[in-house]
């Protein structure tokens, strides 16, 4: 039976003022999962920042590699999930889905079926993607997209307050090699020893015949895939969750 799901899609030509709460746009939907008992599919771009996973606060000398990351225009935000560094900006697109849940053992399954809509909408594009681990790749995981051997898409999960949230972003035309070198100094500054493979990920307008793929077929895409699993009810964002999202954005933030 196919549940029905609010879906909610911060297009490119959003308010300003909607678009800068991008970073925390999913948490705060998950939260209306739980309150609702509901689940919620976002659909979102952003403007360029930096999203850090839980072991990067523990880096020697965060601050400074913050500070260098704000000179260098890219605001710095904590995710509330799991992962590592990652770069998001106007050459990807960001999906999330979120439902209500405090169990723990079905972390496996939520991956495979929150995350089934990304693949799918993929494949009607013609790109065959699958879970897997690109080594060496920036916020490496299991269950990150690969196609042709390399990443295409990072994704995260947190279960917390009553929900679970699988979120990630499709690298649609960023450059992984500038990406990967941006991360790579990151961490050198933050005082770590990891060392990144820019050969380990890969944009979709870099896979064969995918030239001159665009960010809104991409996004079309995402909303028919994720259509095959949850009857999409569109559903704009409420002045309390805009509020919430202000302060979340806050809270998340970065400061050197």
């Amino acid at each position: 039976m196919t549940v029905e799901a609010r879906f909610v899609q911060l297009s490119r030509t959003a308010p300003p003022s909607q678009l800068r709460l991008s970073p925390v746009l999913a948490e705060t939907i998950a939260r209306w999962s739980a309150d609702r008992q509901s689940s919620a599919v976002v659909v979102r771009h952003q403007n360029p920042y930096v999203l850090l996973g839980p072991k990067d606060r523990r880096l020697p000398h965060l601050s400074d590699a913050v500070r260098w990351l704000n000179r260098r225009g890219y605001p710095v935000f904590m995710r509330i999930g799991g992962g590592s560094a990652v770069v998001l900006d106007e050459q990807c697109l960001s999906f999330a889905v979120s439902q209500p849940c405090r169990d723990f053992t079905i972390w496996e399954a939520n991956f495979r079926r929150l995350a089934q809509g990304v693949i799918d909408g993929l494949m009607d594009l013609g790109i065959a993607s699958g879970f897997g681990r690109a080594v060496g790749s920036y916020c490496e995981g299991p269950y990150d997209l690969v196609a042709n051997g390399r990443k295409i898409a990072g994704i995260a999960q947190a279960i917390r307050g009553g929900f679970a949230l699988v979120s990630g972003m499709l690298l649609i035309r960023q450059d992984p090699v500038a990406t990967t070198a941006l991360l790579q100094e990151f961490y050198q500054r933050a005082g770590s020893d990891l060392v990144l493979d820019p050969n380990a990920v890969t944009a979709l307008t870099r896979l064969p015949g995918m030239s001159t793929l665009t960010i809104e077929s991409v996004e079309t895409a995402l909303r028919d895939g994720f259509s095959q699993h949850f009857r999409l009810q569109q559903q704009p964002l409420t002045p309390e969750e805009l509020a919430l999202a202000e302060q979340l954005l806050s809270e998340r933030r970065l400061t050197a």
